[in-house]
């Protein structure tokens, strides 16, 4: 049986010794100085200001949401064909959710259906770079910025991808990055990116993944009690007030206390709070060395894409995936289509390729606007009031679309033989 890999990347002694070194460090397993690091390489590896390492994908999109201070009333634009964790932040912000068609060819959201779905209320849009695909990012921006709404792109898919010679979270308002299990590289199974160029979100997004709260705030006058002393003027951020901290805080006999801004601050009101969404330091260590991999894993998942890719030329009844000119697909998926003309459907393809041949293909990212939460909010199959009709996603996704196993670990002669069977199916050589 040839399937997808249970990893989606690969591992050696690099990983293990990396884990050991901050192991027999004594370092902290939260606070690292790996962690640092890894931002900084990071950031500077898609050619960004600031990076934050945080637990997942996930907690960087809802942390996304935190820092945009989307609310109830506000409307949010999405991608129609994205996984579920792209949305689940925004229900609970109570936000009015858009599902936006995808280009047919691309996979990816189109700039003119989002175009249709902007309105005064507007505070966002989210998109996916499907599979690795870059969108249209220079489409989209002319339609976004002379509104000043914010681009989030969730790149889960798309790290080492390029639009127009350059990295995907290069020019974002946010991009986010997933190294879960199955992704371009992994930090043990789960962990996330949140990238910017906005110093101001990067300052936030560190303060929330560590539990802080942001509200309205007046510092408290106090006189001096016994060994308490008053904090050193502290740095404004956001209505609320940070310790002064780095190389040139003193320790004081008064720090076993612990008080951080308890004794302080009096808080006027609270209107939000962080969580615990670090990133460990044995984590970091290890995507430090996988970060360094990057270039020959999508060399690797380039390889297999062309051999599919040379296949699927000879048969005039499938149809390549586009990509844009002077743009890199990452493969992380990879996607082609069956043509209105095929003598044999889609699903067909996919149970002969499974039954004759062993070869088990996966389908992604049904369409969220049919997922039952969205069905709830009134959103259903050939379209919504909300939403319009959303022709593509559907029609592409139940009859056209299909993804073969695609990994850096697969073997050449694996991807050799499943070109060889396409082929066969269609009776071509």
């Amino acid at each position: 049986m040839i399937t997808e890999p249970k990893v989606g990347t690969t591992f050696n002694d690099q990983e293990f010794k990396a884990i050991k070194r901050v192991l027999k460090s004594g370092d902290f397993l939260t606070r690292g100085r790996d962690v640092e690091l890894f931002e900084k390489e990071f950031a500077k590896y898609c050619q960004a200001k600031y990076a934050v390492a945080l637990s997942s994908c996930g907690a960087a999109l809802k942390l996304s949401s935190q820092i945009l201070d989307l609310k109830k009333g506000d409307e949010v634009i999405c991608q129609a064909n994205s996984f579920w964790v792209t949305y689940n932040h925004l229900f609970e912000k109570e936000v009015t959710i858009k599902c936006a068609d995808i280009e047919k060819n691309t996979l990816n959201i189109c700039p003119k259906s989002v175009k249709k779905l902007i309105t005064k209320k507007t505070k966002a849009v989210y998109l996916v770079h499907h599979g690795g695909n870059p969108a249209n990012l220079r489409e989209l921006k002319k339609i976004l910025k002379p509104k000043k709404i914010p681009l989030i792109e969730d790149s889960a898919h798309a790290l080492g991808a390029k639009f127009e010679g350059k990295k995907i979270g290069y020019n974002s308002d946010i991009a986010v990055f997933s190294f879960s299990t199955y992704k371009m590289i992994s930090t043990l199974g789960e962990g996330g990116m949140f990238v910017t160029n906005n110093k101001s979100y990067a300052n936030y997004a560190k303060l929330l993944r560590t539990n802080f709260p942001f509200g309205k705030t007046v510092v408290r006058k106090i006189k001096k009690l016994g060994i308490y002393e008053k904090p050193n003027q502290a740095e404004s951020f956001s209505d609320s007030r940070l310790r002064a901290s780095g190389k040139n805080s003193k320790a004081k006999f008064s720090d076993f206390l612990r008080m951080g801004d308890a004794w302080d601050l009096d808080w006027k009101s609270l209107d939000k709070m962080g969580s615990t969404y670090r990133m460990t330091t044995v984590q970091a260590a290890v995507g430090r060395v996988q970060l360094k991999k990057i270039e020959s894993l999508i060399r690797s998942r380039t390889k297999i894409a062309n051999i599919y890719n040379k296949a699927i030329t000879k048969i005039p009844y499938l149809e390549k995936l586009q990509i844009y000119k002077n743009c890199r697909n990452s493969w992380w998926i990879f996607n082609f289509f069956t043509k209105d003309n095929s003598p044999i459907s889609r699903d067909e393809i996919v149970k002969i390729l499974f039954k004759k041949f062993k070869v088990l293909m996966i389908l992604r990212h049904f369409p969220i606007n049919l997922n039952g939460v969205m069905r709830m909010q009134g959103c259903n199959s050939g379209g919504c009031k909300k939403c319009g009709k959303l022709e593509n996603v559907e029609r592409v996704w139940f009859s056209r679309q299909l993804s073969l196993p695609i990994a850096p670990q697969m073997k050449i002669s694996q991807a050799k033989f499943i070109s060889r069977a396409l082929l066969k199916i269609f009776k071509y050589k």
